[in-house]
This record gives structure tokens, sequence and C-alpha cells, in this order.
């Protein structure tokens, strides 16, 4: 096995750690605001909206997604969605753990916080949806 060379592009930039800090809960805990107007989870979160609501555990739909084959990914494809939140809000994310073959729209997606790149040796990390997994079970 030989190792992926990345493309010959600048490096990302690396984290801000004073922006991480300012918008803690949207990156650490995936946490919206309600709008003031009618309720919904706004996701991201507006700037002076309402109520926080935690979205880490609130399962979603897609609405539509998109595949990408030639942008660089430590594995690839890279696969983005807009999701529908169950109970409101929706958002346009990445999905990780995904084959394409199995994806559809309407299919269900639960959030999972991974690691988007790394810059300078410092890793970024920010939630991805993953498509649930039901057990043959119940």
């Amino acid at each position: 096995m030989l190792p992926v060379e990345p493309p010959r592009r600048p490096e990302p930039q690396r984290i801000s750690a004073s922006a991480a800090g300012r918008k803690e809960d949207w990156k650490y805990g995936f946490v919206g605001r309600r709008d003031p107007d009618g309720g919904q989870p706004q996701l991201p979160p507006l700037p002076g909206s309402g109520d926080a609501v935690a979205m880490a555990d609130v399962e979603g739909t897609i609405y539509t997604f998109t595949v990408d084959r030639i942008a660089y990914s430590p594995s690839p494809p890279i696969v983005f969605a807009v999701v529908d939140f169950d109970g409101g809000g929706r958002l346009p994310i990445e999905l990780t753990d995904a084959k394409v073959e199995d994806l559809s729209m309407g299919g269900r997606v639960e959030m999972t916080f991974r690691r988007l790149y790394t810059a300078d040796g410092i890793h970024n990390y920010f939630w991805k949806a993953r498509p649930v997994q039901r057990s043959s079970n119940g």
C-alpha cells in the first residue's frame, strides 16, 4: 500500500482557538437557536436568536445529496447532503461512513463528531452526518 499524496494546493488554515471559543456551543455541542418568529431551530444559529436547542442527538432526513469525486479527501469521495432535522432545522453537511450506492433522498442520518482536516499538525473537528444503522432485531 502506497500513501496517497495530497493535492498540491495551499494547506488549509489552522483552526482559530478564539473563534472556536466564541462559538463553543455550536462547534462542540451542535446547539442551534430557535427562530424568535416561528420557533423552529436555526442551523447554524443566527446571531441574536432565541433559546438554545441541542441538536446533536436529533436525527434527520436527507433532502438531497451530491457526490464529489474530484475534490481531495482522505477518504474519497466526499458526499454532501442537505439534511432536514426532526422538529425543524435544515443544514448542508458532509456525510461520513456512507456508501454512495446505499444513499437515497429520504434516508435517515444521525450526527457524529469527526475530524474535518489537519493543518500544521493541528486537527480540526466538527459535526458530520452518518446514515442511521437500524438493527435487524427490532
